[in-house]
């Protein structure tokens, strides 16, 4: 399905791909390195291949559910943070909108030669069963197997400081300033507002997904749950529950341009045939979950909060977002007031 999205033009990946691979030789960034790409033809027909400069370990979904709480420290929580983010810059200098960021998408890297080698040395592949091509010639199918376990998720500050993660998934990325392939973007979810009702498409939809991790990670659980008999329903249900944490609607400016908003919407915004969600804030949400530090509450709060703007255009960009005391306070109180912390500086 992917390789027959990429011959139609629907996706690009191997194009956005190639062209982080430029981004590459000028920045240290937090985005997949490509060595190759090619086609082999499968019992399922043609499939695309990409092969990457970096062994992926887990990715930071099955990461934060392997605690307790299903959720990361919030020291472990803002590196990875501050990797997507900078990855996100990198991207939009590129014109590139990544329009899928999620934990899932998010994979450990920094696997070193040696333990690769030991690891294929110590640990045979497991053959699960054969198929047959077209031609008659049979091959072996093998079982997957995660490279390495998860690391720790209570490790040291300190030991936080040193991961490495890669922002992955770009077959629905697309170019910023040409027309989109599709549609949609996105699991309902984490999906925009403005994406809902098809205006101001951009790159800050990318923020508002980067807001959705960040609670993600800190809460460990999605920030919105919608509901519905089908995906316009659930959008409906997004949306009211996003006034309702937000307390705000669309601009006359955002709604001029959407497409498609008539059969969720009044003229003046509001949703039609629903009763509002009672109101609610992110500082109240983070407090319930009881475990998040008190000092952490209100300042990730601000700082979500600052993602999830309804009106796209009062969003922060990446670039905003990167020297971000919140986000670089992630290893301050560990080390006696002096964080040794040296991540993303501004790109110029």
């Amino acid at each position: 399905m992917a390789t027959e999205g990429h011959r139609s033009g629907t996706m690009n990946e191997s194009a956005f791909l190639k062209a982080i691979m430029g981004l590459a030789l000028s920045h240290r960034i937090s985005l997949p390195i490509l060595l190759d790409d090619f086609e082999i033809l499968g019992p399922a027909g043609p499939h695309l291949c990409f092969v990457f400069s970096d062994v992926m370990g887990p990715d930071v979904s099955s990461f934060r559910n392997i605690t307790p709480t299903k959720a990361l420290h919030p020291c472990i929580a803002k590196k990875i943070l501050l990797d997507v983010v900078g990855a996100l810059y990198a991207l939009h200098q590129a014109h590139i909108i990544h329009t899928d960021v999620k934990a899932n998408n998010i994979f450990l890297v920094g696997f070193g030669d040696k333990l690769i080698e030991e690891e294929l040395r110590d640990h045979s592949l497991e053959v699960v069963g054969q198929f047959e091509l077209s031609d008659g010639t049979k091959h072996s199918m093998f079982a997957p197997r995660p490279f390495e376990p998860p690391p720790p998720w209570h490790m040291s500050h300190m030991d936080s400081e040193l991961l490495s993660f890669c922002l992955m998934g770009f077959g629905h990325a697309q170019w910023a300033g040409r027309q989109p392939t599709v549609g949609v973007f996105g699991s309902i979810a984490l999906r925009a507002p403005e994406i809902v009702i098809g205006s101001d498409f951009g790159p800050r939809l990318d923020t508002w997904a980067f807001g959705c991790l960040a609670y993600e990670l800190l809460a460990g659980e999605w920030l919105f749950n919608p509901v519905g008999s089908d995906d316009r329903e659930m959008e409906a249900d997004l949306l009211a529950q996003i006034f309702a944490l937000t307390g705000e609607r669309f601009s006359k400016l955002t709604l001029s341009r959407a497409q498609w908003s008539d059969d969720i919407l009044d003229e003046e915004g509001n949703l039609k045939g629903r009763e509002e969600n009672s109101p609610t804030s992110l500082e109240a949400r983070l407090s319930a979950r009881g475990f998040i530090p008190n000092g952490e509450v209100n300042l990730a709060a601000e700082f979500i909060g600052m993602c999830l703007r309804v009106n796209s255009a009062d969003r922060p960009m990446a670039y905003d977002l990167l020297g971000d005391d919140w986000l670089h306070g992630a290893f301050y109180q560990c080390i006696g007031g002096h964080s040794s912390y040296s991540g993303y500086s501004r790109m110029t």
